[in-house]
Parts: structure tokens; C-alpha cells; sequence
């Protein structure tokens, strides 16, 4: 983390005279983006520089794992049990892959509920990013969120529902955000709830919401992702075409690249569709020259927000 300009620093170097807190880490995240995801949490997490953050990532069964990732957790990450001794003063909980139509089919629904019903009563706050959202809608309001019928991916404008709700300290008026998601919860069913939606979209729907004492802040889009996030998901969709596991190609990240960027992804689609599926075709994936046209619009808002929660916390 140090080489990306985060601090980060050895219990004996720890600056006594700030404030200090403990964020318990459940990271979902299917494992292509598990060690990617802990990095850019850990961003948002740096970007209050005047609290000392003790960062505790921990795991849950059914979150099904090769063993790779499965090393990598077992060296970094402790089990639920474990975390509830560290006495965590808030959890981060990230969104995951699915494979079934209802959330509480899922393997991992009983230790998730498990984890969010232990919350209510042990932390201050827990901040829910994506799948976390719809699963903390459900298992506190029996919200079930709804398919949209495509994916919803791709950078869209924002603006603030509230002006003085303090997560919002600091954060602009017109506001670009990511998502990456098939589901939803809709504006009106987290005002049915008597949820504050901060942050919405005409185009897309709700990306940030809170309980009024902020014991839940729910993104429903994800404040995380860097700027290459999407384009590693649609070149995945992409490897997903080309080896037959989905039969339509993916479509574009909408908002996410420039008009040139464009016309290359265009020219490699026509490329594919004249061609056999094959995965000899991945090696002309344009990704070194898509990476040029990409920015990250949406950083400093998340991080803003980031910043002021973590500032509540200790407050």
C-alpha cells in the first residue's frame, strides 16, 4: 500500500495523539478481485489522515473459494469468531458473486445474516457496498431487491438528495458514481423503511442511503472500484463469450469510455463476431490501449464520504 501513496504503519509507529478505531472487513468479492478489493477499501479507508485505522479482515463460510484465494485468507484473514473478541468498533461489507435467483439461497446467507444481526448490537455503524445492501434490505425489512433485467454497469451522474447530512461534508452537488450490478432497491422502498436516500440517480436508481443513526450507510453501487475495475470486468465478460459460458456479447460499460475508446472496443466486437470463438482472439483484447483513455471521476466523492463516516465513528 505504501507504493500507491497510502500510510501505512507498525503498531510502535502509531501516532498516540489521534483518535483510533477498528474496521472489521468481510470481503466477498469473487477471488479474481479478492486481494484488488482489500487495496481499495484500504484507500478509502487511508483518506482520513487524522484517525489512526486498525484494518481487521475476516471471512465467512460459503463464499466458495480455489486455493489460491483460499491461502491467501487463511494467511490474512481471521473467521467470524475470532472478530468478535477484537471488539470492532464498525464493519465494511462488500458485495459478492451469486448464483442463485434469492439471496437466501445463496450458501452464505445464514453466516451473512449472522454477521449483520450481530452488528446491530456490537458496532457503531456498518457500511454495506452492493450485494451487502440488498442482503442488509432483506434481512432487516424483508425488502427483496429486483432484477433489472440487464446489467446496470457503468459511470453515472448523481446528485446529493440531501444537502447537510453529514456524510455528505465536503462531497459536490453534481456527483459521478459507479455501478456494477443486475438488482435493485428502489428509492421509494428505503423511504418506506424510513431510510435517508443521500445520493440518487434518474438514470440508475439510489447509490447511497443511511439508517438516521447510521448504524447501516448502504452503497448500492460500488465506491471502491479504481479506475480499471470495470474494464477488468467487461474483458471477463468478454472471456466468458469467447469460451461459451454466455451466449450474447457483453455490452459496453455505459459512460466509462472515451469516444475513441469506443471506436476500439467496437472494432475488437466486430473482430470477435467475424470470427470462431476462441481464446487465441484474447490476446488482441486492446486492454493496453483502452487503459490509456480511463479516469476515475468518482474517487474523490467516495473518499469524502469514506472520510466523514470514519469521522462520525470516533466522534
Amino acid at each position: 500500500m505504501r507504493l500507491e501513496g497510502v500510510e501505512v504503519c507498525l503498531p510502535d509507529q502509531v501516532n498516540d495523539s489521534l483518535p483510533s478505531i477498528k474496521i472489521g472487513f468481510l470481503n466477498m468479492m469473487p477471488d479474481a478481485a479478492l486481494a484488488a478489493t482489500e487495496r481499495q477499501f484500504l484507500r478509502l479507508l487511508a483518506a482520513n489522515t487524522n484517525i489512526n485505522c486498525y484494518f481487521h479482515p475476516f471471512s465467512i463460510a460459503g463464499v466458495e473459494r480455489e486455493e489460491q484465494a483460499k491461502l491467501h485468507i487463511d494467511q490474512y484473514y481471521c473467521d467470524f469468531n475470532t472478530l468478535k473478541s477484537v471488539r470492532v468498533d464498525a464493519l465494511v461489507i462488500t458485495g459478492a458473486n451469486v448464483s442463485k435467483p434469492l439471496l437466501q439461497d445463496e450458501l452464505f446467507w445464514t453466516e451473512l445474516t449472522g454477521v449483520l444481526n450481530w452488528a446491530q448490537t456490537n458496532v457503531s455503524s456498518v457500511m454495506c457496498s452492493c450485494l451487502a445492501t440488498h442482503a442488509a434490505a432483506k434481512v432487516f425489512y424483508d425488502v427483496d431487491r429486483k432484477h433489472l433485467g440487464e446489467k446496470c454497469w457503468g459511470v453515472f451522474a448523481h446528485v446529493r438528495s440531501q444537502q447537510d447530512h453529514p456524510l455528505l461534508k465536503n462531497v459536490e452537488s453534481d456527483i459521478m458514481m459507479c455501478h456494477s450490478r443486475y438488482n435493485d432497491v428502489s428509492k421509494s422502498e428505503f423511504l418506506d423503511q424510513d431510510i435517508d436516500v443521500l445520493v440518487d440517480s434518474e438514470q440508475v436508481g439510489v447509490q447511497l442511503a443511511s439508517e438516521k443513526n447510521m448504524s447501516i450507510v448502504y452503497f448500492q453501487g460500488h465506491p471502491e472500484y479504481d479506475d480499471i475495475s470495470l474494464l477488468k470486468e467487461y474483458k471477463r465478460e468478454i472471456i466468458r463469450y469467447l469460451f461459451g459460458q454466455r451466449e450474447d456479447y457483453p455490452q459496453v460499460p455505459q459512460n466509462y469510455f472515451n469516444q475513441s475508446a469506443l471506436e476500439v472496443v467496437e472494432q475488437y466486437k466486430q473482430l470477435v463476431l467475424a470470427s470462431s470463438r476462441t481464446g487465441d482472439l484474447l490476446d488482441l483484447f486492446p486492454e493496453n490501449e483502452l487503459l490509456q483513455s480511463l479516469d476515475n471521476p468518482w474517487r474523490k466523492s467516495a473518499q469524502t464520504i469514506f472520510s466523514n463516516w470514519m469521522g462520525l465513528l470516533v466522534n
